[in-house]
């Protein structure tokens, strides 16, 4: 055993800024979890089909009259709709899918260690559709 034992599992590269525009992206992991604000949300790693290393999380609030975001990852995976238009899934129907998401740039201001205030550009998933073959 070496010298440090230290668990990197949830390690990433920080997102790339991207254009905006269409993506394909692959989804790789869907994890139930509670927002700060106490929602119930989905978080969603995709990644980008042409450049797997590239990814980044996607928030999918599930609280009922905030769901739109995550209806439109359902469809655009193509889980089907019941008679009384629910979604009866797991995270097993969207790992591995490929789905195509809107890519939009903003602005984001934070506090870095030093207590200096930084703006950087933040590249974020906004919208999700079926996957549209080129």
């Amino acid at each position: 055993m070496g010298k440090y034992n230290m668990n990197m599992n949830g390690e990433k590269e920080p997102n790339k800024v991207l254009d905006p525009g269409w993506y394909d992206w692959e989804i790789v992991k869907v994890e139930e979890k509670t927002s700060k604000s106490g929602n119930q949300m989905f978080v969603v790693s995709v990644a980008l089909a042409q450049d797997p290393g590239t990814g980044q999380d996607v928030y999918c609030v599930a609280e009922e009259g905030k769901r739109w975001f995550l209806k439109q990852l359902l469809k655009a995976c193509e889980v089907p709709t019941l008679e009384d238009g629910s979604f009866d899934w797991s995270e097993e129907d969207l790992i591995s899918k490929n789905v195509q998401g809107r890519v939009e740039n903003n602005q984001e201001t934070w506090i870095d260690r030093t207590g200096a205030e930084r703006t950087t550009t933040k590249s974020k998933v906004v919208e999700f559709r079926k996957m549209i073959i080129k």
